[in-house]
């Protein structure tokens, strides 16, 4: 594919992201529905008792950092602390933001600032170092502040399983997801609650309070469909190319087969 190729391809993606987000906007502003992530579900009820208990929320990026492989994973990220700490922001207290890439210092100082108007709450943007100084120093941290619940999403490793360790034996809940995959099998085996795959970036949707944030979550779930179909379809086309027995209306018809399941699974969902 030569570079013309590519650009025509790269605009078509970005106007057809556009416009799926103002429809989907505009019919979420009207109908306010949404799907639920089933590893969000606890955030509302964490934030509850971090007002009733004046004991802060723990977000944690990780190593997530800007300018790297990992910066649409820290950007996403970012979005989702913000819509958490607008949540939040009934607390007496602030939440604590940790992170172990310097680049993602000023990021998690700007999530707080721009949701968090009381003042007083840059100093809770926290950097740490990575690995495992990275883990003694959340343990230390789940010691000292109590927090009431942990949000790690971000870059994480095995260190994980020391921190989703300290805070289970601390009883303090947690919900996690990395983008590395040794990080999001420890998750998915120790933390509470976890998110898998593309969640990673319907996060800030989800915990979204408004019909744009809800839209945006829906254009994701527009363009997996579309993605998945798509990739069906051509798998279809190859293999009937080379087994001759496949016609093109046994194509077509298991085409529709599949599209059909997809659909009905997203609706049960």
């Amino acid at each position: 594919m030569d570079d013309t190729t590519l650009q025509v391809y790269s605009v078509v993606f970005v106007a057809i992201t556009v416009v799926l987000v103002y429809t989907a906007r505009y019919f979420q502003a009207r109908r306010w529905r949404q799907r639920q992530l089933d590893g969000m579900k606890r955030i509302p009820q964490w934030i509850t008792q971090s007002i009733e208990s004046s004991r802060p929320l723990h977000l944690s990026f990780g190593n997530a950092g800007v300018g790297g492989d990992n910066t649409p994973v820290a950007l996403a990220e970012a979005e989702f602390f913000h819509q958490v700490v607008r949540r939040a922001e009934s607390c007496d207290m602030s939440p604590v933001v940790s992170l172990s890439a310097p680049t993602s210092l000023p990021l998690g100082q700007d999530v707080l600032r721009r949701a968090w108007l009381k003042g007083g709450a840059l100093s809770r943007a926290q950097w740490y170092p990575p690995d495992l100084a990275y883990a003694s120093a959340i343990s230390a941290l789940m010691a000292d502040d109590e927090p009431a619940a942990h949000i790690m999403a971000g870059s994480f490793g095995a260190e994980l399983a020391l921190m989703l360790d300290s805070a289970a034996r601390r009883g303090q809940p947690s919900l996690a997801v990395s983008d590395r995959l040794d990080g999001q099998a420890v998750a998915f085996a120790q933390a509470d609650h976890v998110l898998i795959g593309e969640e990673l970036f319907a996060a800030p949707g989800s915990s979204s309070q408004d019909g744009g944030g809800h839209g945006d979550a829906a254009v994701l779930d527009v363009w997996r469909a579309l993605i998945i179909s798509g990739a069906t379809i051509l798998l279809m086309l190859e293999f009937s190319k080379r087994l001759p027995l496949l016609s093109w209306p046994l194509v077509a018809i298991g085409v529709a087969i599949l599209l059909l399941l997809g659909i009905f699974t997203v609706w049960r969902r």
